[in-house]
């Protein structure tokens, strides 16, 4: 067999004891380790032992497979209305919260009040009574305006914005005053320069879901992608790594955001012949999406009825309207990125048996019933990073002042262990995580191959 030349994983470096968050509270360390689910053995039960496969059911003839191999030496594995709140506590170890509390869009000051709740429950948990939690609203002016205050009241690390567009006029504020900045984009282009970013960028997920498939023989690909930014970045991602593992994409479509508008993009994946089928979406759109490749476009709308005039004048009734074309596909499998983390879409039938890559759900359902409970609404999906970024601060608040938070603590190749399992940043900014890989079971999700415990385990 012919190997692939492995893709470089991000080199760290490192043998001691991964440090955890002191803040981790007890009910997430008992969840976590009480619940692994089971691991399957089969993704769809459709991708054989590397040999040739055939058509089945007048799909398209198959063709010979590439030998592909997993990135990396160890096999596939991961790599509501406005708070206003001024500040937390009275501590002399001051923490800066950059948030929108006003001056956006409703759901925008949803998720930023979400994220205060968050890191004062965090702020509780860890029984810290020398912080104090300095809130800024970014939203009613600048996020550098925000920043500039927050410093001159003492912070000595500023957590958040959350908008990529804001995170460069925070760092150009902080970089030169030695305060360093954790924010909450996905966006990596604006990493680097003391800005770390704690959020959940797609490259690492796509990796990590396209290492499983080479685990699992699988090397011919097609992309059916969102006509939008996350479409277009994920889809290049993902081509990238195919690429890597010497598999092949052999066929992409994009599909717009109207549901009417969708099935002509999975026709042009007709007569293709491909092992996985990678659809980078959320949401309802997934949902529709995955739906019409299952299960074919949706019926055409009956013709309108005869009025009483037309019968009376003896109209004949129009025929029923032909049945849609549907697209002849291979038997494949179907992966995603943590835009599928949804409970919707576990429950989606067109999306059963498909595969994707995030945080192992038990942690964070632990955390989620917490906050729910303390704060009486459910949480967004990225609050946790809320509650993972104060619990970061106070780790590495242990260390003497000026050193507590340089870039060679905050970049430690050991890492931190979070609601969302294990992370870690690189020099440039950008974060690494442990992430298990999930299936959609049409009842809920389950745990394929759980997240690594260490990145020392996980081959980094």
């Amino acid at each position: 067999m012919a190997f692939a030349s492995p893709l470089p994983l991000n080199s760290r470096s490192g043998s001691r004891l991964g440090r955890t968050l002191k803040a981790a509270f007890t009910g997430l360390a008992l969840t976590a380790g009480l619940l692994v689910l089971s691991a399957c053995n089969t993704v769809n039960g459709v991708i054989g032992d590397g040999g040739q496969p055939v058509a089945e059911n007048g799909g398209p003839a198959r063709g010979p497979r590439p030998n592909v191999n997993p990135i990396g030496p160890e096999g596939p594995v991961a790599t509501g209305g406005p708070r206003m709140g001024s500040g937390v506590g009275a501590g002399p170890l001051k923490v800066a919260l950059l948030v929108p509390q006003s001056g956006r869009a409703r759901d925008q000051v949803a998720l930023g009040n979400a994220l205060f709740d968050a890191a004062q429950m965090a702020l509780f948990d860890t029984g810290r009574s020398d912080i104090t939690l300095i809130v800024k609203d970014t939203g009613a002016g600048s996020a550098a305006n925000a920043a500039q205050q927050a410093i001159n009241e003492g912070a000595e690390i500023i957590i958040g914005p959350v908008f990529a567009e804001e995170v460069g006029a925070v760092r150009a504020v902080a970089a030169p005053m030695g305060v360093p900045v954790i924010a909450f984009s996905s966006d990596n282009s604006v990493a680097g320069g003391g800005a770390y970013l704690l959020s959940f960028p797609p490259e690492e997920e796509i990796r990590a879901v396209v290492n499983y498939a080479a685990g699992r023989g699988v090397g011919l690909f097609a992309v059916l992608a969102p006509q939008n930014a996350y479409g277009r970045r994920a889809s290049s991602a993902f081509a990238r790594d195919v690429a890597s593992i010497g598999g092949s994409v052999v066929a992409e479509s994009t599909y717009p955001a109207a549901k009417e508008a969708m099935y002509p993009s999975v026709m042009r994946l007709d007569g293709k012949d491909f092992d996985a089928l990678f659809i980078p979406d959320g949401g309802a759109n997934l949902r529709d999406i995955a739906g019409m490749v299952r299960f074919g476009p949706p019926p055409p709308p009956p013709p309108a009825p005869l009025t009483d005039e037309q019968i009376a004048a003896g109209v004949a009734p129009p025929p029923p309207p032909p049945p849609p074309v549907r697209a002849v596909l291979p038997e494949h499998i179907l992966l995603g990125t943590g835009l599928w983390d949804e409970a919707a879409n576990g429950a989606s039938g067109g999306l059963a048996r498909g595969v994707f890559a995030a945080p192992e759900p038990s942690a964070r359902q632990s955390f989620s019933a917490r906050f729910e409970s303390a704060y009486g609404y459910r949480p967004p999906r990225v609050a946790s990073l809320g509650y993972d970024a104060l619990s970061l601060a106070a780790t590495l608040s242990s260390d003497l002042p000026g050193q507590r938070f340089s870039a060679a603590a905050i970049t430690d190749p050991n890492g931190f262990n979070g609601v969302d399992g294990i992370f870690s940043f690189l020099r440039d900014g950008t974060i690494q995580r442990g992430l298990a890989i999930i299936e959609a079971n049409g009842s809920g999700f389950s745990v394929l191959r759980p997240a690594p415990r260490t990145f020392q385990a996980a081959g980094y």
